[in-house]
């Protein structure tokens, strides 16, 4: 409460009463009327003698306050003195229903401001996580937000691994500042090409990217993973012209297999929480991976469904049927060569 300022319960003194009944009152005896609140005098020290209230009404008639005066000097309050307080009382309730309307609106604003600062910290925050995230699981949680389910389904992909040839023994002898920037170079470079062809980087090591290529036909898909190898090729031998390294040219390896997969989320619980991947699995991955092993030299090799897929399209060379780590049968490996005839 503020200093010199008096309060009284709504429903108290003449003041109340004409607020609670929206009614006028004009009384020249305060002492003599049951409807005086006596405290206030007490309170102040003032001795009230008349008192004319006017109910503050706002545009809907509905009653908002109350306008007073007390201790008309010359005489006893009038209907004249009546009828001009009721004039003054309309002004006096335009002014504060602006003034609430003015306080709403800047507490409104005010609310506004805060949830518009959370929602740029959300999209910042949203910006960063984003980074991490596969494309996928981005737009199934753009499209429902409120889904956190994404079970595994049977789908035809393309899969592609490939990772830096000798990385430990560069890692291990180089300075790692320079180590990392011809990743990140590189590795942006190929992003590019897998992009370009609509491939999804799912996994990624300290040398190596996992990429599949999904929802199209089988055909396509193979046809769209083995031209981004062919332009991540073309990409590295740039590189490599243009920037001179200490270890000598970035050489890959680089696999790709074609098949049936089971796509989306990998969950593993434990007490402290859960954690998430999205991913292909099954031996259509597991192929890719060794058949990407295999390979050197920055040259793509891909498995024999990947190949009866773009036989057709480019230039190839059998490099016969080859054990593979932990696969049991001999598997057919090829070398894709031509980097201008799959698109």
């Amino acid at each position: 409460m503020k200093k010199n300022e008096i309060r009284i319960q709504a429903n108290y003194g003449v003041a109340g009463w004409a607020f609670q009944n929206c009614y006028s009152l004009m009384i020249n005896d305060a002492y003599k009327d049951p409807r005086f609140y006596k405290e206030v005098d007490k309170k102040s020290g003032f001795r009230t003698k008349n008192i004319l209230c006017i109910p503050l009404k706002n545009r809907n008639n509905q009653c908002i306050g109350a306008l007073q005066a007390i201790n008309k000097q010359s005489s006893d309050f009038t209907s004249g003195d009546q009828q001009l307080l009721t004039s003054i009382s309309h002004y006096v309730a335009i002014a504060l229903e602006n003034a609430k309307l003015y306080e709403d609106v800047k507490n409104y604003s005010e609310e506004l401001k805060a949830k518009l600062n959370h929602i740029e910290t959300l999209e910042r925050v949203k910006s960063q996580l984003t980074k991490f995230v596969p494309t996928s699981v981005r737009k199934l949680v753009e499209e429902d937000p409120g889904k956190r389910v994404f079970e595994k389904v049977p789908m035809d992909v393309s899969v592609l691994f490939l990772d830096i040839e000798g990385f430990s023994k560069i890692t291990e002898s180089y300075d790692q500042k320079l180590v990392n920037d011809m990743v990140e170079s590189h590795f942006s470079s190929y992003l590019e090409c897998i992009y370009r062809h609509e491939g999804e980087v799912n996994e990624t090591s300290g040398d190596g990217l996992m990429v599949i290529f999904k929802e199209a036909p089988k055909e396509m898909l193979a046809q769209k993973a083995v031209a981004a190898g062919l332009e991540i090729i073309s990409e590295n031998k740039r590189l490599n012209n243009e920037y001179v390294s200490p270890w000598g040219p970035v050489d890959l390896h680089m696999g790709i297999n074609t098949g049936e997969a089971w796509v989306g989320s990998t969950k593993m619980k434990t007490l402290t929480g859960e954690r998430w991947t999205y991913t292909a699995s099954g031996l259509v991955t597991v192929l890719a991976a060794r058949i990407g092993a295999k390979s050197s030299g920055t040259r793509l090799f891909v498995g024999p469904e990947t190949y009866r897929c773009i036989k057709d399209s480019c230039e190839s060379e059998f490099m016969g049927e080859q054990d593979l780590k932990n696969v049991k049968k001999p598997v057919s490996i090829y070398w894709i060569k031509d980097a201008t005839t799959v698109d």
